[in-house]
């Protein structure tokens, strides 16, 4: 019976070390208790450094499972062979884990870098907007023997270099496995010269609030530029409680600006008080002037300066609105009348007179001038040829008006005359009516005003066309050099108006008008 009992023993001992034997076989090729999946790699983090005879200082390693799973693991000494610190140099230690190994490399020294500190002779200011370079900072490297030198800090080595704003940061400097950190202050470039700008306001009225000021500065790097202020807190001094002249200063940076403000009376009421209304083409502003009511019932002129019109505009002839503003408090209009002034040089050589081009808007003005229905445009200088699509020139010296013939349309001629005299009126110009074959009774088509009278006008317009067809070789002109009899031109501005008659659209196609003539009256 103990025999038996014996063999049982033996039995159960042997089947236990089988069992035994088949885990550590398992074990060793790789099966885990990681729901039994192989290791597939390990990557290993630690400290690399050592100097001669420091013990392992611990590592740890990510593994990574066949099935995607991983986990992080501490590397133990009896994980690993290889790792000596007896002697100095390189050493190549393997880490073994779930039957995968890997390779971790330590480098043995008989000192190494033990600590890192900026340097005091380190660039600590920059300007706003500035870049980092190389060696603006450096750091003292201390050794576990005492020893240490001094190291460039290039760009790469910063993290949180900034300078895109004002203000204290920190940034941190890397050196191998050490770190340290120091203060860098951002700031904006100084101002080295300043001024108040030409074009600042200076003038202001009783209970004004501020409004903006300029200066002009120059910075430390050499770069200029006009700012404007607009900011009341970076403003000292104002008061518009009072009238008189106050002393104000304006701050920028580290610039502090004094200037003079002159505070006037309040203004309740603004009018228009006298202004030149007349001006040749191409005059400069002349003068107006504004009378002001103050606050304390009070009154007072005020001029009128180029800089505070708007559309003032003497280019060509005509009627213009010209609008004041008034320290943008308000606004006010008047009119101008605007004309050519009588040029030797416009005058015709065989005839003396003045020839005025249609289109010339120094003298004409059109703009009272609509175009008929489906017309393209005022003037032309074409005509076709009769059957054919072929173009040529109708015969104007320049552009002759056209498609205007719409009861109500106005021509007006404007012009200044240095002095008073009588001239003769006429024009160059041919006969649309009866489709370019009738002529054209003046008369029948305009009315006429000289210097707003009303103006008797006579003269026959002779058909235009050559042949029979209708607007077809519209090429003949006539010349008409009395019109109107004697016109007594005065000193200064003149004006003819010609008014088209309301039998006028549809019925006469007059004007083909090329210029028209003033010839004094010998």
């Amino acid at each position: 019976m103990n025999g038996g009992t014996d063999m049982k023993k033996t039995l159960k001992k042997t089947l236990l070390s089988a069992i035994l034997a088949l885990a550590l076989a398992a074990a060793s090729v790789g099966l885990t208790a990681c729901g039994g999946s192989a290791v597939k790699s390990l990557t290993v983090r630690g400290q690399s450094e050592y100097i001669v005879g420091a013990g392992f200082a611990g590592a740890t390693m990510t593994v990574v499972y066949e099935n995607g799973s991983r986990e992080q693991v501490d590397v133990t000494a009896d994980m690993m062979k290889g790792f000596d610190t007896s002697v100095a140099g390189s050493k190549t230690v393997l880490i073994t884990y779930g039957g995968v190994t890997a390779e971790f490399v330590i480098t043995v020294s008989d000192l190494y870098a033990s600590a890192i500190v900026v340097t005091d002779d380190s660039v600590t200011e920059y300007i706003k907007g500035s870049s980092y370079t190389d060696g603006d900072a450096s750091v003292t490297v201390m050794y576990t023997d005492g020893s240490t030198k001094t190291e460039a800090v290039t760009a790469d080595m910063l993290t949180g270099f900034d300078t895109g704003s004002t203000g204290e940061r920190e940034v941190t400097v890397t050196y191998g496995r050490l770190t340290t950190s120091y203060e860098i202050s951002v700031r904006d470039l100084r101002v080295v010269e300043s001024e108040l700008n030409a074009a600042s306001r200076t003038s202001y009225r009783v209970g004004d609030a501020f409004d903006s000021v300029s200066v002009d500065v120059v910075y430390e790097d050499g770069s200029e530029a006009t700012v404007e202020i607009t900011d009341p807190t970076a403003v000292d001094g104002f008061d518009t409680q009072t009238t008189g002249k106050k002393t104000v200063t304006v701050r920028y940076r580290n610039a502090s600006v004094p200037f003079e403000i002159e505070v006037l009376k309040s203004v309740d009421k603004v009018e228009i008080a006298d202004y030149d209304s007349v001006y040749g083409v191409g005059d400069e502003f002349g003068s107006a002037t504004l009378k002001l009511t103050y606050s304390d019932g009070t009154t007072g002129d005020y001029p009128v300066t180029a800089d505070m019109l708007v559309d003032f505009d003497t280019s060509s002839s005509g009627t213009h609105t010209v609008t004041v503003d008034f320290e943008g408090r308000q606004t006010l209009t008047f009119d101008i009348t605007v004309a050519g002034r009588l040029q030797v040089a416009d005058t015709d050589e065989e005839s003396g007179a003045y020839k005025l081009q249609a289109e010339d808007d120094i003298y004409v003005d059109m703009s009272g001038a609509q175009l008929q229905s489906g017309a393209a445009n005022k003037f032309e200088s074409t005509t076709q040829k009769a059957g054919t699509n072929e173009e040529y020139s109708n015969g104007a010296e320049g552009s002759s008006t056209s498609n205007i013939s719409v009861q109500g349309n106005r021509i007006v001629l404007r012009f200044m005359s240095d002095a008073a005299g009588k001239y003769r009126f006429g024009m160059r110009a041919q006969s649309g009516s009866g489709a370019g074959r009738s002529d054209t009774q003046l008369s029948d088509a305009f009315s006429m005003k000289f210097n707003g009278s009303d103006k008797a006008i006579s003269g026959v317009v002779e058909k235009a066309t050559l042949g029979s067809a209708n607007w077809k070789d519209m090429t003949e002109w006539t010349i008409l050099t009395d019109v109107a009899g004697e016109l007594d031109i005065v000193e200064g501005l003149n004006t003819i108006e010609l008014t088209f008659l309301p039998e006028t659209a549809g019925a006469i196609r007059l004007p083909n008008i090329d210029y028209f003539l003033l010839a004094p009256v010998v």
